[in-house]
């Protein structure tokens, strides 16, 4: 399965699974969310923000679903998995530039920080299965 792939079948999945429907999603066009959701576009970080919010999802959480049905693992092995390389980047020195971020300090911005606590507010259990 393609990332492309993956994603759609994620986005639809969580989307369907809570009953949200393609008009639900003010930024984003009908057009490009049936773009998304049929593998023929990829998403922009931008978008992937806006998608993740109205989803009640981190965006961190939606590519980690995608990258686990694209890899054919669990989310468990992969969040693991970069829970050690960020470790491993700390243990480094981290990379310039974020040695800060990557040790709690740098707080993110108020408008960020009113997004994480109403998503961790809402975040739910999802279990769903792909076809």
């Amino acid at each position: 399965m393609t990332l492309k792939t993956s994603f759609a079948t994620v986005l639809k999945a969580i989307r369907s699974k809570r009953n949200i429907s393609q008009r639900d999603f003010g930024d984003t066009s009908r057009t490009y969310l049936s773009k998304l959701e049929g593998a023929k576009s990829s998403i922009t970080l931008d978008k992937l923000e806006q998608v993740s919010q109205r989803l009640g999802l981190c965006p961190l959480t939606l590519m980690t679903l995608t990258l686990s049905a694209e890899l054919g693992k669990p989310a468990v092995d992969l969040i693991n998995h970069l829970r050690a390389e960020i470790e491993g980047l700390e243990r480094d020195g981290g990379l310039p530039g974020l040695e800060m971020a990557m040790r709690g300090i740098a707080a993110p911005s108020p408008r960020k920080q009113q997004a994480i606590q109403a998503l961790t507010a809402q975040q739910r259990e999802l279990s769903f299965t792909t076809p």
